[in-house]
């Protein structure tokens, strides 16, 4: 490279920074509100998807004739799908932009929903919770980018909260029509139900399309800041309508304009990956051995009818509404992996406690606060993972993170039965909680600070450490 390349270089990664300090610097305004609220819509029909297999696997059995085998083959298709779809997802999202990917990864999601509606036999509803997992989780991680790149540093973790509050308004409504309609209602039911979460999928593809603007990160990371800055200045003459803005805050340079093969060769990138999904890995598999496994638990060790269960079920999921609410107080003002840790060592007591107890009213009281507190760790990471990687490879080092992750869950189930099988209730609770801290205190001690911070800073730190 010569003087002049070096040059170009130098003056690309300067106006990177610029654009992205100014961005940073911007009040909440209506396009943020507006950004938040299509994310929020669209997290909610993928989230819709998953929850609902959960409790219509007895109506799928029933009505289709498929064993439980082939349904468990089912339900794991979906993760595996979940895992192709983080990797190829933010590998497309690293080269086509975040928009883009999301709007089409809603679009698969939305088909891979319509085709498990439709689905006549087990090959071909195999093939379609594969092509759903793989637009969920394409759709999941470009959308946790987004929010990591658009949204001023200072309120990042805030509007995770907001975007995760999907969760909340998801589950009770996932868990009334699953007591209201599914019991009730004819054999194609479950079917009818898939197909309202694909139609609404494709309806808020274009919406995405429409209302929300590429990423200014993404622009400036492929060398086109002009786009970025035209974005940048509209919203500033936005909120100089509504008084002076502050100086942007010098931000440090990442240093060179680093290829995606260079910051994969670079330790500490490597290093930070797999700390960070490592993490992951253990809440996820954590929250499915206590969620997947809970209901079971009611009925089998606690001889609750299963129309009982789902009460149960559907009070934690009530409960479960004060999790934002939580989250928005915390989640800016404690750094992200000291909240991770903290979060994950309070979990682990009523986990305990539900895998230990023998009265009614403390296995009910305890589920609920488990609840509660894992929804936090899971808002914890989806505000961190993005933040810990440099802009060029967010979308794949995300997607990588997040499909580690994912292999937790897909592994639960089997895994799950076996201790269940061989420790009952109390030995599943137990793994679940260790599962959750073990694994996050090598983000306590290693993983990168990231909270109120730009994300240039965060990325020029960990690249200066690896020299």
């Amino acid at each position: 490279m010569d003087h002049s390349d070096n040059a170009i270089t130098a003056v690309r990664t300067k106006n990177a920074a610029d654009v992205s300090a100014r961005l940073d610097r911007l009040p909440v305004m209506v396009p943020h509100i507006i950004w938040i609220s299509i994310l929020t819509a669209n997290l909610m029909l993928e989230y819709y998807d998953n929850a609902l297999f959960a409790y219509i696997v007895p109506a799928i059995k029933e009505n289709t004739g498929l064993s439980l085998g082939q349904i468990g083959l089912v339900s794991s298709a979906f993760f595996v799908g979940m895992i192709v779809g983080g990797l190829g997802g933010g590998r497309l999202s690293d080269r086509l932009g975040r928009r883009r990917v999301l709007v089409w990864a809603t679009v698969l999601y939305s088909c891979g929903a319509l085709a498990t509606a439709l689905a006549p036999n087990f090959e071909l509803m195999l093939v379609a919770r594969v092509i759903t997992g793989i637009g969920v989780q394409a759709a999941i991680s470009a959308l946790l980018v987004y929010i990591a790149e658009m949204f001023p540093s200072k309120t990042r973790g805030r509007f995770v909260s907001i975007v995760t509050s999907a969760f909340v308004i998801v589950s009770p409504v996932v868990a009334l029509l699953a007591l209201v309609m599914i019991p009730h209602g004819g054999p194609d039911t479950w079917r009818h139900l898939f197909a309202v979460g694909g139609v609404a999928g494709l309806l808020i593809a274009p919406v995405v399309r429409i209302f929300m603007p590429e990423s200014v990160r993404w622009y400036a990371a492929r060398g086109q800041s002009d786009k970025g800055e035209e974005i940048v200045e509209n919203l500033e003459a936005r909120a100089l309508r509504r008084g002076g803005l502050s100086e942007p805050e010098a931000v440090p340079e990442a240093g060179a304009d680093l290829t995606l093969r260079q910051l994969f060769a670079n330790k500490r990138v490597i290093r930070t990956i797999s700390i960070v999904a490592s993490g992951y890995f253990g809440a996820t598999l954590g929250l499915y051995l206590f969620q997947n496994w809970a209901l079971y638990a009611l009925v089998d060790g606690f001889k609750y009818t299963e129309s009982d269960a789902y009460g149960i079920q559907l009070i934690w999921n009530v409960v479960y509404v004060v999790t934002p609410l939580f989250a928005l107080l915390a989640m800016d003002r404690i750094e992200r992996k000291t909240m991770i840790l903290a979060a994950s060592v309070i979990t682990a007591v009523p986990l305990v406690v539900f895998g230990i107890s023998t009265d009614n009213g403390v296995v009910i009281v305890s589920g609920g606060i488990a609840g509660v507190v894992t929804g936090l760790i899971v808002t914890a990471y989806y505000a961190y993972i993005p933040e810990t990687i440099p802009t060029e490879a967010r979308g794949l080092g995300s997607g990588i993170i997040i499909s580690i992750g994912r292999v937790g869950g897909a592994v639960s189930g089997v895994l799950g039965a076996a201790i269940y099988g061989g420790w009952g209730r109390g030995g599943l609770m137990v793994i679940a909680a260790a599962s959750y801290v073990v694994f996050s205190i090598a983000v306590l001690l290693y993983g990168p600070r990231t909270t109120n911070r730009p994300l240039e800073g965060v990325a020029a730190e960990e690249l200066s450490a690896a020299q």
